[in-house]
């Protein structure tokens, strides 16, 4: 019943992308949708699975060709030199090392800059980005509601979705469980939830009529919260972190006094409820992990990250040139995986092109008028999110983890290049 729900999803999409009249950016919606699916693929070939993001991206880059729109924007050059490097290897393992692993891990990286390809042909003004934004919000919501529903009935909703592994990690002497997401496929699933919150204060800002209703804001804070929470994922609990320093330091003085205040104690009441459990060993254990000291009793694969991490730094030191695709295995760091597959040039470039993004959004955040300026300070957040998921997570080479963070990057590049010339008016007419 559910693969059947997934096949009419896919052929609303496809309707959508190449029968309406704005069909390229309608796809960026529906590829947004197609978050919720996480790892339910199609295996036309055996060992090559195609996810419905890939359909809906191919689909929408194939009516470009075919009609030739309006560009809006340009691809950046980095973007252009990361797509070469990736090709050249590829083209370099067909004849030397070629494995069905090597397709699947290089068709997973370009997609990269097949989504910034796309992007330039759509009209990214604040109204689009505040839709695309709304999107996504109520996507990871979906995400963090059937995980919720998973928790509090595990059985049941393992029968009906058809997952039927169970990822829980019950951590001796702390009484943890680690939610499945099992619609999604993994507790991974906890990696797309951590932006809604930056979004939520943008919609909040521009009184979305949803929104608007603080008993509704606040059902959606502790939904996802609590799905954060639950997955024990650490890097989600980390970022949000980050963005949740930034929120307070940047709003001290305008945004606190403003929010209801039964909305700032349960904020307030569920931090208090978190470092009250044990598992408060698991978060203290991610810092120690950044430092490289592994805590045995609350981390259970922090170990292996670190070996992982120490023989892609070793590749890349002895290979420069990238050793090429498929032949890391999973590192748990885009940075590093990259680096060690495709070489030092391209991890650099990759890691870089968000945090120079970063660098010229938070200058227009702090120049631009205050209409301009949430929207900024949300991408900034955003640009956060990316930045350490791409050091810290695996993401890359997974479609379901990966596109989430480069639809992202994109639509704010995308939005950053539309509206330049608007903000040079406004800030500096």
């Amino acid at each position: 019943m559910i693969n059947l729900l997934v096949i009419v999803f896919i052929l609303f999409g496809i309707k959508s992308i190449l029968l309406s009249k704005n069909g390229i950016e309608n796809s960026i919606q529906w590829i947004i949708f197609a978050f919720v699916l996480g790892y339910r693929t199609f295996e036309p070939v055996a060992g090559l699975k195609i996810h419905p993001i890939e359909i809906f991206i191919y689909l929408s880059i194939f009516r470009a060709l075919l009609f030739k729109p309006i560009k809006y924007t340009k691809i950046p050059k980095v973007i252009s030199i990361l797509g070469v490097l990736f090709l050249t290897m590829y083209l370099i393992d067909i004849f030397t090392r070629y494995n069905p692993i090597v397709l699947l891990e290089f068709k997973n990286a370009i997609l990269l800059y097949m989504v910034f390809y796309m992007v330039q042909f759509i009209q990214i003004n604040d109204s689009l980005f505040i839709k695309y934004m709304k999107t996504y919000l109520f996507s990871a919501t979906f995400i963090s509601f059937l995980g919720i529903l998973e928790y509090l009935f595990p059985s049941f909703i393992a029968s009906i979705f058809g997952f039927n592994q169970t990822y829980n990690f019950n951590l001796e002497n702390i009484f943890f469980s680690r939610l499945a997401f099992l619609f999604w496929g993994s507790h991974l699933a906890a990696n797309l939830i951590a932006p809604v919150f930056p979004i939520m204060i943008l919609l909040k800002y521009v009184k979305d009529p949803i929104l608007k209703n603080n008993i509704i804001l606040t059902g959606f804070i502790l939904l996802n919260l609590f799905a954060i929470y639950l997955s024990g994922n650490r890097i989600s609990w980390l970022i949000l972190t980050a963005m949740l320093i930034l929120t307070l330091f940047q709003f001290r003085k305008s945004l606190i006094p403003r929010l209801k205040p039964f909305i700032l104690f349960i904020s307030v009441g569920f931090i208090a409820y978190v470092y009250s459990q044990p598992v408060e060993g698991r978060y203290i254990s991610t810092f120690k992990a950044l430092t490289g000291q592994i805590d045995t009793k609350y981390d259970s694969s922090g170990g292996e990250r670190m070996a992982r991490a120490k023989m892609a730094m070793s590749s890349i030191m002895n290979n420069p040139i990238g050793t090429g695709w498929g032949s890391q295995g999973w590192v748990h760091s885009d940075v590093l995986q990259i680096g060690a597959s495709v070489g030092i040039i391209s991890a650099l470039i990759f890691f870089f092109s968000p945090i120079v993004l970063f660098i010229q959004i938070f200058r227009y955040y702090k120049d631009a008028p205050p209409d301009l300026s949430i929207l900024y300070f949300c991408q900034c957040n955003l640009l956060i999110f990316v930045i350490i998921s791409f050091l810290l997570n695996g993401n890359i080479l997974k479609v379901q983890s990966g596109v989430p963070l480069i639809v992202l990057w994109a639509l704010v590049e995308g939005f950053r290049q539309y509206n330049r010339d608007q903000y040079r008016v406004l800030a500096y007419g």
